[in-house]
C-alpha cells in the first residue's frame, strides 16, 4: 500500500505575528513556524496503517524552501520511507488551486493507493485542498476524518468523519482515495534522538514545475482564479450596555460599567445526611429540567 502524505509549515499563532500595516500581508521570515498541526495527524495515520500492515509505503511531501525539510526529516524519524520537496521560483505566492494541480500531478507520478492531508491549515483556514485536489484526480474525498481503518481485501477504507455540533459519520470508500485529517493531538507521536540523527543524513529530493511538468504559464492562470484579501484579526463582539443611573455615586458607575453583562453565578453547598443530600439534588434535577427525557411522551402513554 503506497500512502502521500502532504504537509504544510505555518506561523505559530502562539506568539505575536509580524505583518506589513500597509499591505496586510504576513512577514514570513520573521515569524516562528512549526508544522500544522492537522498535517500532523495525517502522518501519524499513515504511521498507524503502517504499524498493521508492514509493507506500506509513506512519502511525505512539502511545497516550500529548503527549511521546510525539517519537518520532511522529522516524519522521517518517526517511520515514514522517503520525503520530497517541491519548490520553484513561480511558486512563492501559490494559491490553493494552484498547489490542488501541482500536487495532483505529482501523485501522478509517484502512484498512490491513499492520499492524506490536514482538513484546514492554521494560517489560512480555507480547508479547500483535498477538496480541489480530489477534484483534479478525479477521485471520490472523504473531509474531516478522526479515525481510519483499512479493509485490504476489498480495497477499502472505512473513516469516521467528524460532523458539526459532535455529531460523527461512518463513511466507505473504496481505494483509491484522498482524506483530510482532524487535528488530533493524543496520537502525536515523538521520534528517538537516533532516528533524528539519521534522518537527517537521508537525501531530500527536490522537484520543480519543469521535473512535475507543468508550465509557469498554468501556474499564473490557477493563481488568477482567486486572491485573499489582507491580513486581519478577529474583531469582538460589542454588546450595548445601558448607562448606569446617574443618581449613583461615581464608583458604583464605574464598576456598572465594569462589570458589563456578567451575571453572578449562585452556589449552594447542601450538608446533610446522604438519604437527604440524593433527595434534594434529585428534585434540583427534576426542577432545572435535567430528566425531562425521561418523561413519556403522550404517544407513549
Amino acid at each position: 500500500m503506497k500512502i502521500l502524505v502532504f504537509l504544510k509549515v505555518v506561523e505559530d499563532t502562539r506568539i505575536p505575528l509580524e505583518y506589513s500595516y500597509n499591505t496586510g500581508k504576513l512577514f514570513h521570515e520573521g515569524n516562528v513556524h512549526h508544522l500544522n498541526r492537522a498535517d500532523q495527524t495525517a502522518i501519524e495515520t499513515a504511521l498507524r496503517i503502517k504499524e498493521r500492515f508492514s509493507d506500506t509505503h509513506i512519502t511525505l511531501i512539502h511545497m516550500g524552501s529548503v527549511s521546510g525539510e525539517r519537518w520532511i526529516r522529522e516524519g522521517l524519524a518517526l517511520g515514514a520511507d522517503e520525503g520530497l520537496r517541491i519548490w520553484d521560483e513561480h511558486l512563492d505566492e501559490c494559491s490553493v488551486n494552484s498547489k490542488a494541480l501541482i500536487f495532483a500531478r505529482t501523485a501522478q507520478i509517484l502512484g498512490f493507493d491513499l492520499i492524506l492531508a490536514g482538513n484546514k491549515s492554521a494560517d489560512t483556514m480555507i480547508g479547500q485542498l483535498g477538496i480541489l485536489l480530489a477534484s483534479c484526480l478525479n477521485l471520490p474525498v472523504v473531509c474531516s476524518v478522526i479515525e481510519v481503518n483499512v479493509n485490504r481485501k476489498e480495497r477499502k477504507i472505512i473513516a469516521l468523519k467528524s460532523l458539526s455540533r459532535g455529531y460523527k459519520e461512518r463513511v466507505e470508500c473504496p481505494l483509491p482515495l484522498v482524506m483530510t485529517m482532524e487535528t488530533i493531538d493524543a496520537i502525536q507521536s515523538y521520534a528517538s534522538f537516533p532516528a533524528l540523527l539519521d534522518a537527517q543524513g537521508k537525501e531530500i529530493p527536490c522537484w520543480d514545475l519543469a521535473d512535475i511538468g507543468i508550465p509557469a504559464a498554468l501556474i499564473r492562470e490557477k493563481n488568477a482564479l482567486s486572491s485573499s484579501g489582507p491580513f486581519m484579526f478577529p474583531k469582538p463582539r460589542l454588546r450595548f450596555i445601558p448607562a448606569p443611573d446617574s443618581t449613583l455615586l461615581a464608583f458604583e458607575r464605574i464598576s456598572k460599567l465594569l462589570a458589563g453583562t456578567i451575571k453572578p453565578r449562585g452556589g449552594k453547598i447542601i450538608k446533610d445526611d446522604e438519604d437527604s443530600v440524593v433527595g434534594k439534588l434529585f428534585q434540583t434535577l427534576l426542577k432545572e429540567g435535567w430528566l425531562d427525557h425521561l418523561k413519556k411522551s403522550p404517544l407513549q402513554q
